[in-house]
């Protein structure tokens, strides 16, 4: 295993751990900002894995794509966290 691929595993990891408790409190209690703050940190999660992924085994060498998918994927999750610190009503 390399670098890359351990940090894809901590990654998936930590990123997983954070989306459960985020639904899990969001189950326990209907809060939407926690809903969304679940959401979010699923898509930077996601797109972190995905990047790692495309990396090794789709785009091999094409590095620019790779990194696009990335910060494409951070910025929509991003942006959904902050929304649901900032811009849910409860």
């Amino acid at each position: 295993m390399d670098i890359l691929e351990v940090a894809q595993v901590f990654i998936l990891i930590f990123g997983g751990i954070v989306v459960y408790y985020a639904s899990r409190s969001y189950s326990r209690n209907r809060s939407r900002s926690m809903l969304f703050l679940a959401i979010g940190f699923a898509v930077v999660t996601i797109g972190a894995v995905l990047a790692g992924v495309l990396f090794q085994f789709v785009l091999i060498g094409n590095l620019e794509a790779v990194e696009a998918v990335q910060a494409l994927s951070q910025a929509v999750g991003f942006f959904i966290i902050v929304f649901s610190l900032v811009g849910t009503k409860e």
